[in-house]
Parts: structure tokens; sequence; C-alpha cells
């Protein structure tokens, strides 16, 4: 079967900024975001992907990327010097920006740790929507100081008792005092009460010395926070595909739209993704854009997370009153 999979980081990346000791308002945050030059983000992507690889791809079901998915990596792969002060914003917010919004009640906390060498590793929280999610894990010293620059995990892995295919990607924050991993995940089946463990084997740096020896480990079982879920009894006719919708979930990472097909083709993943938009209270509409295709137990699973440049888009902040597909509007409970 195919599963095709991207993933997408929009990081802050802010020069010559010495915010250590200086408290932010909301106006000076905003200020500073709006210093952000995407241009030269990717710029800076695309030479830094021929240099080197700190994005780790766990997925040998992995059949085509879209075109974006090479500066969506690459832009993950640079190690963000963003100095921001970590009590304006946790380890997912820094990591994708200051759009991240992602509702409390929506997150799964882990906090499970392992110490070596003077650095502890924390499995912070979880976040999903459907069969797919993020984990978030973090390292820091225990005496506070920096990472030299451009030190990455060459084996940071997740390992389920099922089929989870996942992408992690790394970064630099808090003026390289705490080193992230992001793991973007979809599983075979709900991600409910899944056991499963983080590893880490050292921490090299970017001419490839051992800067901390590990190893790492950490065990827990996901415990999904909140999300709307919604079952749906709609058939798609497109061409020579033939496809039933079942379920829609919504969380602040996406809408998630599980189905089948009905025309035979059962060992292949659909090439139609429908039209979708999430309808707010006040009667706004956001027109969202799939990001991946994947296999699930059933059948398969759209994730719409992006927009229309590929941008990634986060729904904490959105109070979704219903979901169209394809003009079929269903509301949310």
């Amino acid at each position: 079967m195919q599963v095709k999979r991207r993933i997408v980081d929009i990081m802050a990346n802010i020069d010559n900024q010495e915010l250590d000791n200086l408290l932010l308002t909301e106006e000076e945050e905003r200020e500073l975001t709006q210093q952000i030059s995407m241009e030269r983000i990717k710029n800076r992507a695309m030479n830094r992907i021929q240099e080197e690889e700190t994005m780790v791809f766990k997925n040998r079901k992995v059949k085509k990327y879209k075109a974006s998915i090479v500066i969506a990596a690459a832009m993950i792969m640079i190690l963000s010097t963003t100095a921001f002060a970590s009590q304006y914003m946790d380890s997912l917010k820094q990591f994708f920006g200051q759009s991240a919004s992602i509702a409390e009640d929506e997150r799964s906390p882990i906090q499970g740790t392992d110490t070596a060498s003077g650095v502890t590793m924390n499995v912070e929280e979880g976040v999903y929507v459907g069969n797919s999610g993020y984990l978030v894990v973090s390292f820091m010293k225990e005496d506070g100081m920096p990472f030299p620059e451009g030190v990455s995990i060459p084996l940071l892995e997740l390992k389920t008792e099922q089929s989870v295919n996942y992408m992690v990607g790394q970064q630099l924050l808090d003026d390289n005092k705490k080193l992230v991993g992001v793991f973007e995940m979809d599983a075979m089946n709900d991600l409910e009460g899944l056991k499963a463990r983080i590893t880490a084997d050292r921490i090299m740096s970017a001419d490839n010395a051992q800067v901390v020896e590990g190893p790492w480990n950490v065990e827990f079982t996901i415990s999904p926070g909140k999300q709307r879920e919604q079952s749906l009894n709609l058939a798609i006719d497109e061409g020579e595909e033939a496809l039933s919708l079942n379920t829609v979930s919504v969380s602040s990472i996406g809408v998630a739209i599980e189905g089948k097909r009905t025309d035979g083709e059962l060992d292949k993943l659909p090439d139609y993704t429908p039209e979708v938009m999430v309808i707010a209270a006040d009667g706004s509409e956001l027109k969202l854009h799939a990001s991946s295709t994947s296999t699930t137990k059933n059948g398969f699973q759209w994730l719409y997370n992006l927009d229309s440049k590929n941008n990634l888009v986060f729904l904490g902040d959105v109070d979704i009153k219903s979901v169209s597909i394809d003009g079929n509007v269903t509301e949310l409970k």
C-alpha cells in the first residue's frame, strides 16, 4: 500500500535580538514576529539542505512527496536561534512559530524523563487529530548551560507496539539551551492507549563529534486530549474513484477525514481529495488543503492542515461550528 507523507514547519528566525532578560509585552512580541522574512528562511533552507541532514525519516512505506516537501523539510533542518524567553511560549509554539495555537484541553501531557551524562530528556506532551498527531521531546543540561551551535541527535526514534509511520524534526531553542524534537505521526489504528517509547543515542556536533553520551529511554502510554469527532455517511464518486467517508475529527492541528474505497481498489489510496472548509461560530470560513493521505486499518485518512501556500494551519484560536466537505456541511457537536 502507498502512504504519502509531508511535514511543514513555519519557523521564526529573528536576527540580532538579545532577549534573555527582557520581559516582552504582547505588542513587542507582535513587532518581533513582523520582522520574519519567509523568503530569507527559504533561501537559507535550500542552502542548508545541501550541507547536512538533521531530519530523520522513519517511514519505509513512503512513496511520494509533494514538491513543496523539499522546502518544508529543509526549513525544519535549520537549527533555529530564536531568542524568545521561554516563559512566553512552550516547546511546540517555539518549534512551529507564533501561529501554533493549541487549545489547552487538547494537550496530552506526558512529562516522562530520563537523565544521562548531565542531560535530561523530557517527553513533554502530544496533540492529536484522528490517527495523526505530534509528540514533543526536549533535551536540556542540568546545569542550564547551552549546547554548542548545530548539535543534533542522529538516532532519535519512536517505538510503538503497533505500526506507526513518523518523521521527526529537531531544533535548538532558548539560545541553544534546549534541543527540541517533534515527531509527526500517522497510525494504522486509533492512538488512544498506545504504548510507546522514545529513545535517543547521543548528541553530536555539526562536525560529527560526540558532545553528550546517552542513551536516553522513556516509556509512556498515549492518552489523547480532547478532539471533536463526528460520524459521516457521505459518498463521493469522482471519476474512477468511489469513496465512502465515515468520520471527521477536528482539533487544533487540523481536520482528519476517514473513509474507505467502494470501487474495489482497496489496496490503493485515493488520488482525489475533496474541498474542505471549517466554518466558525461567527460565520467565517477557512479553506484547508490536504497535507497527506495515509493508510488506516479500515481504509484511509486525509489530513487537512495547510493553507493555499502550503503553510501549516493551527486551529486552536478558531471556534469551529461545522466542517464542509465538497459542499456537504456537517455540524460538530
